[in-house]
């Protein structure tokens, strides 16, 4: 009786962690980037004319409901924002935008953006 309880219960517990975590697909955080516009004629190292470049910065910690883009290289574009996101591992074709939350810590490492499936 005690063994049956207990599978019950272990077995409530799990199911709604297991539903829960189907809803959304993890991807760690690299670092963020912010992008800045350049004033006409600025170059870059080859002499070629740029419109902006790309450094790294933080973002405040909390929770953020956004929507990321297809950006540049390896970049995401934040929607709405000059802030851009590099992940750790392949994240591959954000197309038009994946929503999601961004769950920003201490530290971009620290960071996760879990993708609403």
């Amino acid at each position: 009786m005690l063994r049956s309880f207990f599978c019950f219960f272990v077995l409530v517990l799990l199911v709604p962690l297991n539903l829960s975590a189907q809803e959304y697909e993890e991807h760690g955080i690299d670092s963020f980037y912010k992008k800045i516009e350049l004033d006409d004629g600025a170059l870059d190292e080859d002499g070629d004319e740029i419109d902006f470049i790309f450094y790294e910065t933080k973002i405040e910690e909390g929770q953020y409901e956004i929507e990321i883009t297809d950006g540049p290289g390896d970049l995401y574009e934040v929607k709405g924002t000059d802030y851009f996101i590099k992940f750790r591992f392949y994240y591959g074709y954000a197309g038009y935008g994946d929503e999601g939350v961004l769950d920003v810590g201490i530290s971009a490492w620290s960071s996760t953006f879990y993708k609403k499936e």
